[in-house]
């Protein structure tokens, strides 16, 4: 089980970021898409999906803010930006069945697909790579206070190349 999500109560209250896909236009015939390999002019998808499980999880979501916010950022492997590739609110009562974590108690997955315009991120140029690596967060705020009732996961990658099939 992956370890960043918090907080984390072994048995009572865990997260994941299960799962982080890239959907882009193939530049070649169908079925084919592309995942790692993006062209700077045409949109692109980042779908994430993350679970919570354990005996307090239904306590732990009563009390917090109604949406989870899912935040997406592309970090430049080598020379270049750092960049917010976009957002997403997604209501805590949206669930989809579970489908790493389905044994767990009380388990509850989340989905989010978040859209990158074109021109977001750029190709190796010299000064920039035009290799990135992605970030994603998820958040659900409290409003309990302090000692911090907040949940929140992150997940790295996967790393992906911009380049102009030109």
């Amino acid at each position: 089980m992956d370890q960043s999500f918090d907080p984390t109560i072994p048995g009572f209250l865990q997260g994941e970021v299960s799962n982080v896909a890239i959907s882009a236009p193939a530049t070649f015939p169908p079925p084919a898409l592309r995942r790692l390999v993006i062209d700077p002019s045409k949109p692109f998808d980042i779908t994430v999906e993350w679970e919570i499980f354990g005996a307090l999880v239904p306590l732990w979501l009563a009390p917090l803010a109604a949406n989870w916010d899912v935040s997406v950022f592309a970090e430049s492997i080598g020379p270049g930006p750092e960049v917010a590739l976009g957002t997403a609110t997604v209501p805590k009562t949206a669930t989809v069945p579970c489908t790493v974590n389905q044994a767990q108690q009380n388990c509850t997955k989340y989905q989010a697909t978040v859209t990158v315009p074109p021109g977001t991120l750029t190709e190796d140029v010299g000064s920039d790579s035009g290799t990135y690596k992605l970030v994603v967060t998820v958040f659900l705020d409290s409003a309990l206070g302090a000692p911090g009732f907040d949940l929140t996961g992150f997940r790295e990658g996967p790393i992906i190349r911009v380049e102009n099939p030109n």
